[in-house]
């Protein structure tokens, strides 16, 4: 069914309430990260102190982890790249598996030892689904976004979301 592949392994509120540790523990190596909504909201320039302490703290575990974004502006990419001391690829195209594999090569992991984080089911979650690796649902930081993600996308994330919560097929883990 399609739906299957487009459900995450995991939905949480945010990054902070993911236990990297145990992850790491369970064999995971790698991270793909999307950017906007997931790590820093889309309409910030800044990162805060705490987002940054948890990449690094993230990386001291021994992650590797690479950011993959949609975002058409590589000048803001590249900056929260420089900011996080972490390799980016921007204008991703995401859901095509092509970004999601060169991820895995910049990273050196396999996408059974490789984590997807992202706050969009029909990109992040879906193109990770697609080449089996772990995916984790975030909440997107900022809920108020341009109408046409609001009147379109979201609106089938939503109602996927609200399904899978109804009928028990996923717990959000606040």
């Amino acid at each position: 069914m399609m739906c299957k592949i487009l459900k995450p392994n995991r939905y949480v509120g945010t990054i902070f309430k993911i236990d990297f540790e145990k992850l790491y523990k369970l064999g995971y190596r790698g991270i793909i990260f999307d950017l906007d909504n997931t790590i820093v909201p889309w309409d910030e320039n800044k990162l805060d102190e705490k987002t940054k302490k948890l990449i690094e703290d993230i990386k001291n575990l021994g992650f590797k982890v690479v950011i993959l974004s949609n975002n058409w502006s590589q000048r803001r990419v590249k900056h929260f790249s420089k900011i996080m001391r972490l390799p980016a690829l921007g204008y991703a195209l995401k859901p095509r598996s092509r970004s999601f594999k060169r991820a895995l090569e910049i990273m050196g992991t396999t996408p059974e030892t490789t984590l997807v984080i992202g706050d969009r089911i029909l990109t992040d979650i879906y193109g990770g689904n697609k080449l089996g690796m772990y995916t984790i649902l975030v909440s997107p930081l900022n809920k108020k976004e341009l109408w046409i993600k609001r009147w379109t996308v979201r609106l089938i994330e939503n109602y996927l979301i609200k399904r899978w919560l109804s009928k028990k097929e996923l717990i959000k883990e606040e």
